[in-house]
């Protein structure tokens, strides 16, 4: 999934950073060629970054769900199953 997403959003930012210099140069032969770091490398820098940022937040919330499911079992034992040992 991981891969799926980055490379979902490595074209998304190659598109975004790419589309004028793509028109114009489809305009006209001639356009001077953009160099390799800008052109492949910063978009997928800029991917790389994005799943990595996305993927963290995904994990953080995985973590607070369980985190919630813990407490919500930990409430229901305190309030429940003590509170009917007591009657």
């Amino acid at each position: 999934m991981i891969l799926i997403s980055l490379i979902i959003n490595t074209v998304i930012f190659f598109l975004i950073t790419n589309w004028s210099y793509l028109q114009k140069k489809k305009a006209d032969p001639n356009y001077p060629n953009r160099p390799l770091t800008i052109f492949i490398l910063f978009p997928l820098a800029l991917g790389i970054v994005f799943t990595l940022i996305v993927d963290a937040f995904k994990g953080v919330m995985i973590y607070q769900l369980i985190l919630f499911l813990v407490a919500a079992v930990l409430l229901y034992w305190i309030f429940f199953v003590m509170n009917n040992r007591n009657k």
